[in-house]
């Protein structure tokens, strides 16, 4: 056990040799390990040289690449018999779960940052389930056995049977991923653009708990080496309008969502976990400073000046409003005249407004235009204009003739 321990250690100092780029003798090693600086080169030197450390002048090192190892692949490579001792095949196929749920939990939040995407809501639930199943099984397959993921038909255990051998019923991270589930399993009445500011606040719990429970597992980050901004998945933005959901979708959708916010919202208050639902005042922020934020982020010694990108914005705040609402909405705010389906169409032609599926006022998705604030205050400033809105009608209607 005290040797595993100190591999352990190694590990960990490697990993932060690795992290910060920064160069390392044996004897730094030493002195953080307990190892002698005599059994510190023996290891890198038949282990771990021209792998994942390497010599820059003969008495300093570097990593690189050691943080994507596990803490059991570790063990594995320093270990004294590793050239005679084969792979058995429990490991094996718990090495692949891993790996493939790590595939799955990275491209579920590939997924989700890409706001032009229509059904990305729905395919992050779908990765996620699949990565934390994958995730579970692994856990099973080591702990267990082989036996305890396999039945005799070849078929694995479901999702549940899983969840309810590795998590307790009480625990709120069960309760997370469980309702995950119901999500992807009800997606055609669920997973509606409308409810995304909040399910995203489960989302964004889901892979808080991934990530800390793949780090228990392996003992690296499924981060390691990866965009750390793809972990923020909270999106802001008004409570769902049941009365809009049946205009947008049907009776049918519109109870179905409902039932299910109703018992998101009992469970949550129940809970009161941010295992289970992140608080709208979650701070997922990067700071020198670990007490102002609720998940910390390691800075290096050394580094470049920081690059701003282009911040990507979802249609869901940017341009909450379809053709509808759109018009209530100025009709609601302006008293000059009454717009109809008719003269918000004959505005929308006139002045080009869809001409481009992306803009600060007009955005396109899932064949349904949608309109911003700015396109709004528009339409109200443009309508005290003498002849404005009668213009735009009789260019709709030339226009509709010539067809």
């Amino acid at each position: 056990m005290t040797r595993t321990a100190n591999q352990l250690k190694l590990l960990n100092s490697l990993r932060k040799y690795d992290k910060n780029k920064t160069l390392f003798t044996a004897k730094d090693l030493a002195n953080e390990t307990g190892y002698t600086e005599n059994s510190i080169r023996k290891y890198i030197n038949e282990k771990l040289n021209g792998q994942y450390v390497y010599s820059v002048d003969g008495k300093f090192w570097k990593c690189d690449g050691i943080q994507k190892l596990s803490n059991d692949d570790f063990i594995l490579i320093m270990s004294q018999s590793l050239r005679a001792k084969a792979l058995t095949p429990d490991i094996k196929i718990y090495r692949s779960l891993l790996k493939r749920s790590l595939d799955a939990f990275i491209l579920s939040l590939e997924v989700y940052n890409r706001p032009t995407l229509d059904n990305r809501v729905e395919a992050f639930c779908i990765l996620a389930v699949n990565a934390w199943e994958l995730l579970l099984k692994a856990e099973l397959i080591k702990s267990i056995g082989v036996d305890s993921v396999f039945k005799k038909n070849g078929y694995t255990i479901c999702i549940s049977d899983a969840i309810n051998k590795r998590l307790q019923q009480s625990d709120p991270v069960k309760k997370n991923l469980e309702t995950l589930i119901e999500l992807r399993d009800g997606a055609i009445h669920l997973l509606l653009p409308e409810l995304q500011p909040e399910l995203s606040r489960l989302f964004q719990a889901n892979v808080l708990n991934y990530q800390q429970r793949y780090l228990n597992e392996t003992g690296t980050s499924p981060l390691a080496g990866q965009s750390v901004g793809m972990l923020s998945l909270i999106v802001d933005g008004p409570k769902s309008d049941i009365a809009t959901l049946k205009e947008n979708y049907g009776d049918m959708t519109a109870n179905i969502a409902k039932e299910f916010l109703t018992r998101f919202h009992n469970i949550d208050k129940e809970q009161n976990s941010n295992a289970f639902s992140i608080a709208i005042d979650y701070r997922l922020i990067l700071t020198r400073s670990e007490k102002d934020s609720d998940l910390s982020l390691d800075m290096g010694n050394t580094g470049n000046k920081a690059v701003i990108i282009r911040e990507t914005r979802d249609p869901d705040i940017t341009h909450p409003y379809y053709e509808s609402t759109a018009i209530e909405l100025i009709n609601k705010l302006q008293t000059c005249t009454t717009i109809t389906r008719f003269s918000f169409r004959a505005i929308v032609q006139k002045h080009n407004i869809q001409k481009t599926k992306r803009s600060d006022m007009h955005f396109m998705i899932d064949e349904r235009h949608r309109y911003s604030e700015k396109f709004i205050q528009w339409v109200i400033k443009n309508l005290k204009q003498p002849n404005w809105l009668d213009d735009a009608v009789l260019f709709y209607k030339t226009k509709r003739k010539k067809k």
